[in-house]
């Protein structure tokens, strides 16, 4: 039997044969339940100090595995997407910047369009205006000004190199 000490729960620890989490204290193997984010998650506590902590299992996983809480800055991947596929070969430690890249190649999550994107300063009644001023021969830097934004900005909305999904 390969069980790995949890770093910092030293009660927990993850059998790696088994993929169970035993708690020592409780002398008991520890159901994780799926939570509305798509991750196992469970309860750890700290007999001496009394606290209780929500641990996502793929964290704890590594954790154990590597005998050390994850690097600042870090998080756990999921190789093949599958958030419920906690085994150790489908885990890794990776950047957030990392991760983010893995979650877009992999179709794992979408890039906002348009006024969904939090960072835009226009709707798209306003993009539509844009095509409708400048098809009625309105200057680009006219343009730039009555929406605030740059005139580069307009060219790139008027040659499809933002806002592409309207036109």
């Amino acid at each position: 039997m390969r069980l790995h000490q949890h770093p910092i729960y030293e009660d927990y620890f993850y059998n790696e044969d088994t993929h169970e989490i035993y708690c020592e204290y409780l002398d008991q193997i520890i159901k994780p339940s799926l939570h509305s984010s798509g991750y196992y998650v469970f309860m750890v506590e700290d007999f001496v100090e009394s606290t209780k902590k929500s641990y996502r299992l793929h964290r704890f996983i590594m954790e154990c595995l590597l005998g050390r809480e994850i690097k600042e800055g870090y998080v756990i991947n999921h190789i093949d997407g599958n958030k419920a596929n906690n085994l150790p070969s489908n885990l890794e430690e990776v950047t957030i910047s990392r991760n983010t890249k893995h979650a877009y190649e992999n179709n794992l999550a979408k890039a906002k369009k348009g006024s969904d994107n939090t960072q835009s300063k226009l709707t798209q009644k306003d993009v539509e205006k844009i095509f409708e001023l400048r098809r009625n021969g309105e200057k680009v830097s006219s343009i730039a000004v009555m929406f605030e934004i740059s005139p580069k900005t307009v060219y790139a909305i008027l040659g499809k190199k933002r806002w592409k999904h309207i036109g």
